[in-house]
């Protein structure tokens, strides 16, 4: 049986962890719980780098999201916590409908689960 004071302890590190967040988006007293994830649509491109002018069908809803905050994980039914993958500044790829919307804090924000994210974009 998993203990309070180490979900209270895991969920405090987690909230320092996302006052601390140095992207230029912080979401605070908003702390995701087990697998869940918050995180921010990264603003779509317009205009390509060589200046082509990409159409509105194709900047509707980016798939590529910044993790604001990740949860502790998965807890299956034995008690056994499994630690997200994803970490607090990651560029991830989403699906295109998935998850929740919510606005906090005069923010657009999306919580979603681990499970649901599509990938990790490498920073190489």
């Amino acid at each position: 049986m998993l203990s309070l004071s180490k979900l209270f302890s895991q969920n405090t590190k987690n909230f320092l962890q996302l006052t601390a967040c140095s992207f230029g988006t912080r979401v605070k007293d908003l702390i995701p719980l087990y697998e869940r994830i918050i995180v921010e649509r990264k603003e779509t491109k317009t205009k390509t780098k060589s200046g082509i002018v990409l159409p509105d069908s194709a900047s509707k809803a980016s798939q590529r999201a910044t993790v604001l905050a990740v949860g502790d994980g998965l807890i299956d039914k034995n008690g056994k916590r499994f630690k997200p993958t994803v970490k607090v500044g990651d560029t991830i790829i989403l699906p295109k409908f998935g998850g929740v919307n919510v606005v906090f804090e005069d923010k657009d924000v999306i919580i979603i689960k681990e499970s649901d994210i599509m990938g990790i974009i490498s920073k190489n």
